[in-house]
This record gives C-alpha cells, sequence and structure tokens, in this order.
C-alpha cells in the first residue's frame, strides 16, 4: 500500500487506515430514477465513499469527511488487490489535491469509471495522503468491494431510465446565435427538442419562457427588432416540434441587460442568446402583457431622460454651486476693502481661472452666441467702488441739529 509514498514518508511514521470490515461491508443503491442514481458504502469513523451517476454527465466519484478538512493536501488514489489474490500488483490510479470541507474529494472521469470498473473486478480503491496534523503519519481510506454486485443490479435498473441530457440545464437553457442572425444553430435545435422531452416528465412546468437579447452593436432600434425576430424564431420552432401555444412566452430586450461585457468579441458573442427558462407558474395573459410592456418602456424613457444633456449630475451641480460661492466670496472682499487699496485689491482679486469655465455653454468661447470677446483679448472688468457719494444730493443749509 505504501510503495507510492516511500519517497515522501518520514522516519518513525505510521499509517492510519479507515476501512470498513468484511462482515460489515455494505453498498446501497440510492437515488431518484430520470434524474441520478447512487452507490454509497459508509466507511467507519471516517465518512462515506459514494459513486454519483447523473442524467446528462458521466459517473464521478466523492469523498465525504465527517470532520471538515481544514488544510490543502494531495492526495494518491490506487488500486490494491485482496491478500488472496497473489498475482494482481497495486498500480496507480491519478494524484489529485484535497479541498477544504466536508467533501475533499471530487474524482471526475475517467478516473471515477476507472475505480467503479476495479470496485466491480473486486479491487480496493485506496486514497493515501499525509496526515493533516504534522505530515508524519499516512492517512489509507479504503473502499471494500465485498457486496458490491448485491446492489450494482439495482444501479443498473436506475441508470437505464437515466436521460442523456442534464435535466437542471434544460430548465434554465442557452441559445446563442450569430451576429446579426436569427438562425437556430443544430445543437439549439437539439436543446429544444429535450425540452418537449423533459416536458412529459414534469407535468408541473406550466409556462416556457423566451428572453432574446442582442449585443450593443448597432442601433437601439434595429437590436430591439434584431431580438424580437430571435424570440419569434425560437417560438416558432418549439410550435413546429409541439409545444402548445399557450405555454410560450416571448420576450424581446434588444441591447439591455447584457450577461457579459459588451467591450471584447468574446463578451459580444455571450450576449447574442436567448435565455429559455421552464417555470412552473402560467404565462401572463395578454392584459398582463401589455401592462408589463407599458411599464418597460415608461422606465427606459424615465432612465432616458435622467442621461441626457439637459439634466445635470447631482455633482456637477454641486462642482458649479461651489465655484459659485468662490466668486461672490471673491467679490465680498474686493467691496469690503478701503478706498485707498481697491485699485490693488481689485488688480489683484480676480475671478478664478476654473470660475471663467462657469457656464452654461462649453468651455470654448466661440460657443457663445452672446459673446464678442477674443479669448486671447487682455479686457479687464473696471474697479468696483467701494462706497457711493451722495454729497451732491444734500442741503447743508437745511440740516436738523439734534440735541445731545
Amino acid at each position: 500500500m505504501l510503495c507510492c509514498l516511500l519517497l515522501w514518508q518520514p522516519v518513525f511514521s505510521l499509517e492510519r487506515e479507515y476501512l470498513v470490515r468484511m462482515a460489515e461491508a455494505q453498498w446501497i443503491s440510492t437515488g431518484e430514477k430520470k434524474h441520478q442514481c447512487e452507490l454509497t458504502q459508509m466507511i467507519p469513523f471516517y465518512g462515506e465513499g459514494k459513486f454519483i451517476h447523473k442524467s446528462g454527465h458521466k459517473v464521478v466519484f466523492n469523498l465525504f469527511s465527517d470532520n471538515p478538512v481544514m488544510d490543502d493536501a494531495r492526495v494518491i488514489v490506487q488500486s490494491e488487490p485482496p491478500s488472496w489474490r497473489h498475482d494482481d500488483t497495486v498500480f496507480e490510479i491519478a494524484r489529485f489535491d484535497f479541498e477544504r470541507g466536508h467533501n475533499p474529494l471530487k474524482v471526475k472521469n475517467p478516473y471515477a469509471s476507472r475505480m467503479f470498473q476495479q470496485v466491480e473486478n473486486g479491487m480496493s480503491p485506496v486514497v493515501l495522503y499525509r496526515d493533516l496534523a504534522d505530515g508524519r503519519d499516512i492517512i489509507a481510506v479504503m473502499l471494500s468491494p465485498v457486496n458490491f454486485r448485491k446492489a450494482l443490479a439495482e444501479y443498473r435498473e436506475c441508470e437505464k431510465t437515466l436521460m442523456d441530457f442534464d435535466l437542471d440545464e434544460i430548465k434554465n437553457l442557452k441559445l446563442y446565435f450569430a451576429t446579426n442572425k436569427d438562425i437556430i444553430t443544430e445543437r439549439s435545435k437539439r436543446d429544444l427538442r429535450n425540452i418537449l422531452r423533459y416536458l412529459a416528465m414534469d407535468p408541473d412546468i406550466m409556462q416556457i419562457k423566451v428572453d432574446a437579447h442582442a449585443d450593443a452593436r448597432g442601433r437601439r432600434r434595429f437590436n430591439d427588432k434584431l431580438s424580437q425576430r430571435r424570440s419569434d424564431a425560437v417560438g416558432k420552432y418549439l410550435l413546429a416540434i409541439g409545444a402548445k401555444k399557450e405555454m410560450i412566452y416571448l420576450v424581446n430586450h434588444g441591447e439591455r441587460n447584457p450577461s457579459h461585457s459588451n467591450k471584447t468579441s468574446m463578451g459580444r458573442s455571450k450576449n447574442r442568446r436567448a435565455d429559455v427558462q421552464l417555470l412552473t407558474t402560467p404565462p401572463p395573459t395578454e392584459q398582463e402583457q401589455q401592462a408589463i410592456e407599458d411599464a418597460e418602456k415608461m422606465l427606459r424613457r424615465r432612465l432616458l431622460t435622467e442621461r441626457s444633456i439637459f439634466n445635470k449630475k447631482a455633482s456637477d451641480k454641486k462642482e458649479l454651486l461651489k465655484k459659485e460661492q468662490e466668486i461672490g466670496a471673491a467679490e465680498a472682499e474686493t467691496e469690503q476693502a478701503p478706498e485707498a487699496d481697491t485699485q490693488s485689491q481689485t488688480a489683484s482679486v480676480d475671478i478664478p481661472p476654473e470660475a471663467e469655465s462657469v457656464t452654461d455653454f462649453d468651455s470654448d468661447p466661440d460657443s457663445d452666441p452672446d459673446s464678442d470677446l477674443d479669448s486671447d483679448s487682455d479686457y479687464e472688468e473696471p474697479p468696483t467702488p467701494n462706497f457711493i457719494n451722495f454729497d451732491h444730493l444734500v442741503d447743508k443749509n437745511n440740516l436738523i441739529t439734534y440735541p445731545k
């Protein structure tokens, strides 16, 4: 058992084995027909090993631990013969990395199928790894082939009912289109035909919802019509293969609601799609569909209005208000200065350069239709006086004197 671990086994290391006794070894066949079949063996003081065959997928092996694995570890999976089979030898199947949690080992194909065949042939798959405490000991988790064939017959009967497509994926299907095309590919047609097979299995499905999309290239109105052509193509094909018309609900999104970025070709290819969902709720009525469309139109108009050039962002308004306050403060300082320093202060307290660009037009002075000034001129505003003299309006001979 330790032939593959001699190079990384420290001195005085021990081997801790987790296996089920021959008299107690049992394999249990469970699962749900048409969906998933399982073969499980309990491993005392460790957890369980489980072969899982799911519709639309190949068999996988999962090792579950009662105590969650908290550290990373490198593991070796090898096959060992029983003690009475002297002609068979130990051989390595593959090496993997433990994942943290209660399901540290997930073996996919072709290695899971190899492990399954070894158990069926009377061999024992063994999972070997270093002790996660200090690495001195070697942990060996072994599956026993005893009584495997008793549960195998029931497991094979369950496998006969499995479908050749993933039942979870078919309920949330994605169909992809070429640029500026609404042609359904052969692979998409196969997936749509599988929807009809699934509907025969699950009578609770009441709605086939199709959400069609386009990428962001081209004009918005064109993309709206393109997504409508794509949803219509999917709906017509579903009707042609036998789907009920009252179950189909088509929705067009255009370039809105992208699933990936439109800045890359890969992202745009993912956005040229139609999402097909199988739902247990009935589709909306014609009145409800009209109400939904009207609400979406009002939302789009509101968003367009908020993004228009006539409505500035709140941040721009705050910045404009701040600049106006700076200009007002500068003018107030100029008005409160003494008369002797009026000229010098007026010359030194100019309007800040950034405030000159605060206008209802662009920063280019030529954009102001009322401006007759050249942008390079040296024009200056005359200084503002700090008081107004009213002496020429007062009759000094008719002054009223108040008693002290």
